[in-house]
């Protein structure tokens, strides 16, 4: 019988890569339907850190499906974030925590989970739970805990629920670790840039919206260290521009989330982004750098306010 793959959207975050590992543990242990996870893209350090921590295989990449592929995605709805092929394989089911982009198409109804809570992780956790299945093993536990810590900012970003809050501190205590004190350690390895270059930075956590018709790519890094970031900052405004040329964007920001100060720099290459830029956020440019308190999160304030500033 052939499994199921599970996987999220391209330059994948930490829920994109923990929770479809979560998802296909779930289907093949407890539902006796074969799945395997997968990874859009190379993993971002923080992700690296947890599996090793919890001592879980790194899922194998994956670039491409076909018809004969029966597949689960998890942490978008949106076509332009997907590998290629989708629009070919049979959906089997959707979970996510965005706003519904469009685009997807099946040729009968399936099961769709969309629900307003920070992390994909929360969803499967209050699935498990409702259906008398959260007798998880602690490395399963693991991976959720850290998948709702990582897309909550230990609870700082604006998308954080109650749900998520709960959902957290129950994991925890299967875990058996203090929350603070493990995102220390998860945001320590968020924050290396050790061996990337610029373009690495930029596309680390980066995704394409349709803006008011335009093909808007929005960069976002969390960081400890913004300064590690900003000593690039030269060489990230001049991959940007590349980017912006080979992708045949019509803008790209790219904004660096100070976790610590609940704010983000933003860096942006040239007069449209610039001008964009001061009408979503209404900042001060300055040597193409700008300062934004209390911004941290794409889907809740960076999107929302670029998006009117462009319609």
């Amino acid at each position: 019988m052939s499994h199921l793959k599970i996987f999220g959207h391209k330059s994948p975050d930490t829920d994109t890569v923990l929770s479809p590992i979560v998802y296909a543990w779930y289907l093949s242990e407890k539902k006796n339907t074969p799945a395997k996870a997968y990874a859009p893209g190379n993993l971002n350090r923080e992700t690296e850190f947890i599996l090793k921590k919890f001592k879980v295989e790194t899922p194998e990449k994956i670039e491409s499906v076909t018809e004969k592929d029966k597949i689960i995605i998890i942490d978008t709805t949106n076509p332009d974030e997907l590998i290629e092929g989708v629009d070919k394989a049979e959906i089997v089911e959707i979970i996510d925590h965005h706003k519904l982009a469009g685009g997807l198409s099946t040729p009968g109804p399936i099961s769709i989970t969309v629900r307003p809570v920070a992390c994909c992780a929360t969803i499967l956790w209050r699935q498990f739970k409702r259906e008398g299945n959260d007798d998880i093993p602690m490395e399963i536990a693991g991976l959720l805990l850290s998948a709702v810590l990582s897309d909550t900012l230990k609870f700082t970003s604006p998308t954080t629920t109650d749900e998520d809050k709960e959902a957290s501190e129950e994991l925890a205590k299967i875990v058996g670790v203090d929350i603070d004190q493990y995102c220390e350690e998860m945001f320590e390895a968020k924050s290396d840039l050790s061996g990337m270059n610029e373009k690495d930075v930029v596309l680390i956590d980066s995704k394409v919206f349709d803006l008011a018709g335009k093909k808007i790519r929005i960069s976002v890094l969390e960081t400890t260290k913004v300064e590690n970031a900003l000593l690039m900052k030269d060489g990230i405004l001049s991959a940007m521009c590349n980017i912006a040329k080979e992708e045949m964007l019509d803008g790209i920001f790219f904004y660096i989330v100070d976790i610590l100060k609940s704010e983000a720099t933003l860096l942006v290459p040239d007069k449209f982004e610039i001008e964009t830029a001061q009408k979503a956020h209404d900042c001060e440019i300055k040597d193409n750098q700008a300062k934004l308190p209390g911004v941290v999160s794409r889907k809740k304030q960076i999107v929302p306010n670029l998006e009117k500033a462009l319609s």
